[in-house]
């Protein structure tokens, strides 16, 4: 497809516009809730680094929490300031992105392929929370752009610099391990093409093990000896999903539930469309276009490389996600969301498309900035269920004790007045609530729901006080917090 000059200055200009909104909006509707368990452990950090009392939790992030800490004096609020920094790490990557797109398309594609993943509503929002994910989504389109570079260049050394961001992205996110295997796929490139050879390969491999080194030794230090750090990894990653309320639920579930869940619910239908049906519907019919189009294909030979480069990191980091991620939680999978989002601009654009293509995509580019500052204008005013819990709580001026599970967390930031712990057992809470016998008893459902799993009878003995609800995009495990009060005592 050919578009004249002034049509494909109007696709870059309403790309550029597009992107300058996202981004502004991010910055002017800044998040400034720490409403799950990892969002308090990464808040917290900001102000006091300590493992040991999972501030953050293993393995530290030590990147991501640095670049709150710098931001942090000039914003007061820690969750505020861990945000921010995802805000701007994830506007770097747009050099990334767009130099990926540039090597085989026409400037006008490269600023519209760029614009609609920088503006996917799912990941737009997701950057927006004091969690880890959006700087690590940053680090990982480095990643991305630095190993395209050493393998289209002869100079070897420069093998460096994909091994340097490897360590900066495992740093930010220890989970983004499986797109090491890039850095395999870089070696046998070069050395399949006589441009390395093995021993250089062994060199340049202990070079990556010092770039590790140099995040992994600080935390060593910071814990105080490597003989406590080993066993405090022991201690995070045995229970880290083995209590029950967190994935308990996904655990006992099929494969073939599971495998559904986390293809649909979670890639296609949360990350890719933002459970928004128009977007969902025009995604669809770019992806049969895909399918069905036989276009010219421009540079198919030279786009090999790259291509293979995009499958590897897909289907390696897919398995992982399905098989060792918590599926209750989406956000796991937002970096197979961009992969598939990228690999269907890439090739789509890279084809002599006809022109309504070209005006689906920019009608898609339009939904998707308007979700985008509408989901962000509601994520930075609407407080989250956990936070409504505590308000109703607080108002009941009685005497009380509440048992949660993950809530206790968000509960303890907040530094709420009452008493409140985390409770595992039905049998640690039948005992314990003869001593309260002055108090009222309140439980949040995910203790009901794990009493009951455990063989519990609760029927009777509960009452229902209040549900509180926020949009589940935003938190899919807590976005819904029941509040029952015990009556059995």
């Amino acid at each position: 497809m050919k578009l004249a000059g002034f049509n494909r200055g109007l696709l870059i200009a309403i790309s550029m516009v597009t992107i300058i909104i996202v981004i502004a909006s991010q910055l002017y509707f800044l998040n400034p809730f720490a409403s799950t368990w990892d969002q308090v452990d990464f808040s917290l950090a900001v102000n006091r680094f300590d493992l040991m009392a999972m501030q953050p939790h293993f393995p530290g992030y030590p990147f991501f929490i640095l670049g709150g800490k710098i931001l942090y004096p000039f914003l007061g609020n820690p969750a505020e300031a861990l945000t921010m920094f995802n805000i701007l790490a994830y506007a770097s990557s747009l050099f990334p992105i767009y130099r990926l797109f540039r090597k085989f398309l026409p400037n006008h594609f490269s600023w519209l392929a760029t614009a609609i993943i920088f503006s996917q509503s799912y990941i737009v929002i997701m950057v927006n929370q004091p969690m880890s994910e959006g700087t690590a989504l940053a680090v990982f389109w480095w990643f991305v752009w630095s190993l395209s570079l050493a393998m289209e260049r002869h100079n070897s050394s420069l093998i460096l610099l994909p091994l340097g961001i490897l360590s900066i992205m495992l740093g930010t996110r220890l989970s983004y391990l499986p797109f090491a295997l890039g850095i395999l796929l870089l070696f046998f490139w070069k050395w399949k093409n006589g441009l390395l050879t093995v021993k250089e390969a062994g060199y340049y491999a202990l070079f990556g093990l010092v770039f590790q080194a140099c995040w992994v030794v600080a935390l060593i230090i910071s814990e105080g000896s490597l003989t406590g750090f080993i066993k405090l990894s022991l201690a995070f990653t045995s229970g880290h999903f083995t209590d029950w309320g967190g994935a308990v639920e996904t655990s006992e579930i099929s494969f073939l539930k599971r495998s559904s869940i986390f293809l649909w619910d979670n890639i296609l239908w949360t990350g890719i469309a933002a459970k928004e049906y128009i977007i969902a519907v025009i995604y669809l019919c770019l992806f049969i276009m895909l399918g069905v189009s036989k276009g010219t294909q421009i540079g198919h030979e030279a786009r090999k490389p790259l291509v293979n480069l995009i499958y590897l990191l897909f289907f390696s980091y897919f398995l992982w996600a399905l098989l060792a991620q918590n599926i209750e939680k989406p956000r796991h999978i937002l970096p197979l969301a961009v992969l598939l989002i990228f690999y269907l601009c890439f090739q789509l654009f890279a084809n002599r498309i006809p022109w309504f293509i070209t005006v689906l995509a920019v009608i898609l580019l339009g939904f998707q900035t308007v979700k985008s500052v509408e989901l962000l204008k509601t994520e930075a005013a609407e407080l989250p269920a956990v936070y409504q819990m505590n308000a109703y709580i607080e108002k009941m001026n009685e005497p009380v004790i509440l048992y949660t599970w993950e809530e206790t967390r968000v509960l303890q930031y907040l530094h709420a007045p009452y008493t409140h712990k985390r409770i595992n057992t039905y049998q640690l809470f039948q005992m314990e609530t003869k001593y309260y016998q002055g108090r009222t008893v309140l439980l949040t459902d995910k203790v009901v729901k794990g009493f009951v799993s455990q063989g519990g009878s609760v029927k009777g003995k509960i009452k229902k006080l209040k549900s509180f609800k926020s949009r589940e995009l935003y938190d899919p495990v807590y976005n819904e917090i029941t509040l029952y009060k015990w009556i059995d005592h």
